[in-house]
């Protein structure tokens, strides 16, 4: 935990336009480089602004953070339908490798819209969706309706788990003291069940 209080410490010095800036960057990039975790980054802005700056500055940080998603995701749109399947498969490049390119191909076919409307569940896949959605007959403002939404609802999630967070940490944070162990355990067994939820949703070979 003092790990933690000196990060935040450190964090708590700047600005809210940087963390603006952050989660802008991290939700962008991220739909190209699936490893920089956005969700993460605005889950600990809105913790931040939770704790130290006004509620005003809330709406600030969540229209970055769903500008940044969309904007991301419409360039892997653009890309889609500016060059066809194969130049990315020849390319076979590690976020758009031609094994995920032809599981997000089987992924559109099954769910069509739903599978853009969906794609901030598919942590990892972002860029190839944003991809296959480009090849597909999809229209591109249908397409960034979608995408617009999704991140709305998603976003505003995650806003909201941040500042219920940054709201009420101690008592949060003497209930991990006390039952950290059953938390940890807790947690595996909702990401396990929610791996095994998806897989047994995945289209058929």
């Amino acid at each position: 935990m003092d790990l933690f209080h000196s990060i935040l410490e450190l964090f708590s010095q700047l600005e809210p336009i940087h963390y603006m800036l952050l989660v802008f960057l991290a939700y962008f990039i991220e739909n190209i480089f699936p490893p920089l975790p956005g969700d993460t980054m605005l889950v600990f802005s809105a913790y931040v602004f939770g704790l130290y700056f006004n509620v005003g500055d809330f709406i600030w940080l969540y229209g970055f953070s769903v500008l940044g998603a969309i904007l991301g995701f419409m360039l892997m749109v653009f890309l889609g339908k500016r060059f066809d399947r194969q130049f990315f498969v020849e390319k076979n490049w590690k976020f758009a490798s031609s094994d995920f390119m032809i599981k997000g191909e089987k992924y559109m076919d099954h769910y069509g819209a739903w599978m853009v409307l969906g794609n901030r569940i598919f942590f990892g896949m972002r860029p190839v969706i944003g991809l296959v959605s480009g090849m597909s007959k999809l229209k591109w403002y249908h397409i960034l309706i979608l995408v617009t939404v999704s991140s709305l609802v998603f976003n505003a999630v995650f806003m909201l788990l941040g500042y219920v967070l940054g709201q009420n940490w101690e008592l949060i944070e003497s209930i991990l003291k006390k039952y950290s162990i059953f938390t940890i355990f807790a947690l595996a067994g909702l990401i396990v069940f929610a791996i095994l939820k998806i897989r047994r949703h995945e289209p058929k070979s």
